[in-house]
């Protein structure tokens, strides 16, 4: 079997396996490890979970639809004009 030609990742001269990556580098682009993660990832900060809704992922969007409800529910409603 011929040779795919070397790895893409920076400074890497490794045998390609897939995706253009050596071994080492395609096992880290299918973790979400590399600048060009495999699937897009959660919004939030150092979140590499893949998203659901609305950018984020599901503990994320979770926990943004938590604080928005406790916010309406501390606002007083308005009072029925008479």
């Amino acid at each position: 079997m011929g040779t795919k030609g070397t790895c893409k990742a920076k400074e890497c001269s490794g045998d390609v396996r897939a995706k253009g990556y050596c071994d080492r580098h395609y096992r880290k682009w299918r973790k979400g490890l590399l600048a060009k993660p495999r699937h897009r990832t959660c919004n939030e900060t150092n979140c590499r979970k893949p998203r659901s809704r609305k950018g984020l992922c599901v503990e994320h969007f979770a926990s943004k639809g938590k604080k928005a409800k406790e916010a309406a529910a501390e606002t007083p409603a308005a009072a029925p004009a008479s």
